[in-house]
């Protein structure tokens, strides 16, 4: 496979990049991408350089290089006059991002996730009792899709009767994405988050009038009173903006990794057994599913100066895409790197979380929630295979790796 005969923006491409991630790595690891115009990092020690000089490529995309999740101005202007645009200050650079991160750092500690262990596992439990009525389903709608969603419903502190709902505007909140969204759907997204927006700000305007913060608080009530160590309030905008990206980043890529993971146990049966014998690895499994399966493929990030990569300089005002997922197949990291290993050493060291500053903040929850599923799961069922005739296929999309649909029996 020669690199410049093809594009992370093809479709089978997407659908399956792991020998174009190689050919990166030995023919290019430092790309020009003609049809994404940015520059593709791709190998593990270059991507961890990139995402540790912020001060070189920036991840305030909003801010620093006028980004936009809407590619139309139809549908920017409808949250501007209806709502409030899209304001993720989670992706703002140090040493800004240390203040939003710390509103809310106290609901993802060690100890914090922990208390959460008894809801997860109740959670998955009454799920896999629904799945216990039938012997074949979608994975994706009978489990995959909500159980994330119910453990952020419920860490936000808002109704567990309208999980489906968030759930529906979360889908909708990643559709852009993809960088494939018809401009009528693009609009049509712009008005389920304004749906969302107001959800959200009515439910935080309920939570400032109880005048209360204390540690046992919901994040939502944390983020309705929170304000900067110099005492200035969080504007609204901000609030909603870090609201959504914590429903969107506790739901979606949780959802895709608990159909790979069910995915990779069916494909590696000797894997599964593995498991089975000795629930202790699964653990192990979950590191290895999440570097091999990196539901979050990669992001961009801007540089706001000329800098240089492995060699290859990149011209202030250009845009890099850190690629994290063809880093967690790098050989020179991870030996063997297409292979399921519960006894990879460094199993850890995957980039599926990012690393540094923007360290995904809700990965211990993760961790968690997929430990716990699998271990349900497997207790549960003796046996998982594909529906007959099945063709498993991924939604399009540079940013995400997620199934579209995981048609299974089960006994």
């Amino acid at each position: 496979m020669r690199v410049e005969d093809h594009s992370l923006m093809d479709p089978e491409i997407q659908e399956s990049p792991f020998a174009y991630y190689h050919a990166l790595h030995e023919q290019a690891p430092v790309y020009w991408m003609p049809d994404a115009e940015a520059y593709l990092v791709s190998r593990y020690r270059d991507v961890q350089h990139v995402i540790r000089h912020p001060e070189i490529w920036s991840n305030d995309l909003l801010g620093k290089a006028g980004f936009s999740m809407f590619q139309h101005e139809e549908a920017r202007a409808l949250l501007e006059a209806e709502g409030w645009p899209r304001d993720t200050r989670f992706q703002t650079d140090p040493p800004v991002h240390r203040d939003y991160r710390a509103l809310v750092a106290d609901a993802f500690t060690a100890g914090r996730v922990r208390t959460l262990a008894p809801f997860i596992r109740e959670t998955s439990r009454a799920l896999l009792d629904e799945m216990a009525g039938s012997t074949e389903c979608d994975f994706m709608t009978a489990f995959a899709a909500w159980l994330p969603i119910r453990v952020v419903t419920m860490l936000l502190g808002l109704p567990a009767e309208d999980a489906p709902r968030i759930k529906h505007w979360s889908d909708a909140w990643v559709e852009p994405l993809s960088g494939a969204i018809s401009k009528q759907r693009e609009i049509e997204v712009a008005r389920l988050g304004l749906e969302l927006q107001h959800y959200l700000h009515g439910w935080m305007q309920k939570k400032r009038a109880q005048e209360r913060v204390g540690p046992d608080d919901d994040v939502l009530t944390s983020l309705a009173l929170a304000r900067f160590p110099n005492g200035d309030e969080l504007p609204t905008a901000e609030r909603i903006g870090l609201a959504e990206h914590m429903i969107v980043g506790g739901h979606e890529t949780a959802t895709s990794a608990l159909a790979s993971g069910l995915m990779l146990l069916i494909e590696l049966p000797d894997v599964q057994a593995a498991l089975r014998r000795e629930p202790a690895r699964i653990k192990s499994f979950v590191e290895e599913l999440l570097r091999l399966e990196s539901p979050s493929q990669g992001f961009f990030r801007y540089a706001v100066e000329d800098g240089e990569v492995a060699g290859v300089a990149i011209p202030k005002g250009s845009m890099v895409h850190v690629r994290f997922a063809a880093a967690n197949r790098d050989p020179e990291v991870f030996p063997n790197p297409d292979v399921l290993d519960l006894e990879r050493p460094n199993a850890g060291a995957h980039m599926a979380f990012s690393q540094g500053e923007h360290h995904c903040l809700g990965a211990p929850l993760a961790r968690l929630e997929l430990q716990i599923a699998f271990e349900e799961l497997l207790a549960r069922f003796e046996h998982f295979s594909l529906q007959p005739g099945t063709t498993l296929r991924h939604l399009p999309g540079l940013a995400l790796r997620t199934l579209e649909a995981l048609p299974i029996r089960y006994a």
